[in-house]
């Protein structure tokens, strides 16, 4: 105890562009008995943390816990599922937790070189303290999209463990412009979601007519990039990083990866979740199916070499064409 208070061990963040992966990762991680996070009931009385305490229902019955289905999976009777599945038990971003905490600056900015505030620390370190109570687990985990925000978390918990999770940016555009209710026909078809850009990269996107396609591979690149560069802040075993297309190809072998990453055990529980409860199929050949020559040119041009440097293949080759297919 410390001031009268518990200590808070090792919290463990998925950070990662949208689409990219994080909820999948943050459900399969978040099946383990021993870690508590922002519950989708928290989500909906950000103010009332108290509602974690029936969070212990999902480890004594998995059945209550709910399922991950892919994302092709979509249709009336997956919609009716999925309704149900909202009354089930388990963790979430908790958007409305994360601004409740730590107001519109923190959802909005990439933070760059930025500490929290003595206050947000406080109420920050307050919650985590008190979710870990009332769900009883010793360590909590959660995620977060868009900027990493790894060095203001950092100055919160300076033993975090960050999990950047990174997906090929081609199929990251695809997915938001095509299928993302949060992005498709809203403004951020139209401006930046955060602010933080530098002005090289806005002008980047109207170097290409502001289309909603450069933007956001010029958010995606932004993401990752600023992510990359947070982590060489931190000492060694505080960051890692895990490809999407790696997890879904071998899901039992990345996930004891990320376990041994983060200092725990390896977990059952996880696993028979991940085996019983996660329908997921690799749905990045859609982008290469969805997009024109044009549109994949321009991508190349704007996010080509970071993809390089990632390990993806370049587009317009016969091996990216391959990709997922």
């Amino acid at each position: 105890m410390t001031g009268g208070r518990a200590q808070i061990e090792a919290p463990i963040f998925f950070v990662g562009m949208l689409r990219s992966g994080t909820t999948l990762m943050l459900e399969v991680f978040g099946a383990r008995s021993d870690v508590a996070w922002f519950s989708r009931l928290l989500s909906r009385a950000p103010w009332l943390p108290s509602v974690c305490i029936l969070e212990r229902l999902a480890s004594r019955h998995p059945n209550l816990r709910s399922t991950i289905y892919r994302s092709d999976q979509i249709g009336p009777g997956l919609r009716r599922l999925r309704r149900l599945e909202r009354l089930r038990l388990g963790p979430t971003e908790g958007t409305p937790v994360w601004r409740h905490l730590l107001g519109d600056r923190f959802m909005d900015d990439f933070l760059l070189g930025v500490d929290a505030t003595d206050e947000e620390r406080e109420r920050f370190r307050s919650l985590v303290t008190k979710i870990l109570r009332y769900e009883g687990k010793p360590r909590f985990v959660a995620k977060l999209t868009g900027p990493a925000r790894i060095h203001y978390l950092s100055s919160i918990f300076p033993d975090a463990r960050f999990i950047h999770v990174i997906r090929d940016g081609r199929a990251v555009v695809n997915s938001l412009l095509e299928n993302h209710p949060g992005w498709r026909g809203t403004f951020r078809e139209r401006q930046p979601a955060w602010t933080g850009l530098s002005a090289e990269q806005l002008q980047r996107w109207k170097e290409h007519e502001s289309s909603p396609s450069a933007l956001a591979a010029v958010e995606w690149r932004a993401v990752v990039e600023a992510a990359r560069s947070e982590a060489r802040e931190l000492p060694p075993g505080r960051y890692m990083e895990i490809r999407y297309e790696e997890f879904i190809a071998d899901p039992h072998r990345r996930l004891d990866e990320i376990t041994a990453f983060c200092g725990l055990p390896r977990s059952a529980d996880a696993h028979a979740f991940l085996t019983q409860r996660v329908r997921i199929r690799n749905m990045n050949y859609q982008w290469s199916n969805a997009m024109e020559a044009a549109q994949l040119l321009q991508l190349d041009l704007l996010i080509g070499g970071l993809l390089a440097d990632l390990g993806y293949p370049r587009a317009g080759t016969e091996e990216a064409r391959s990709v997922g297919s």
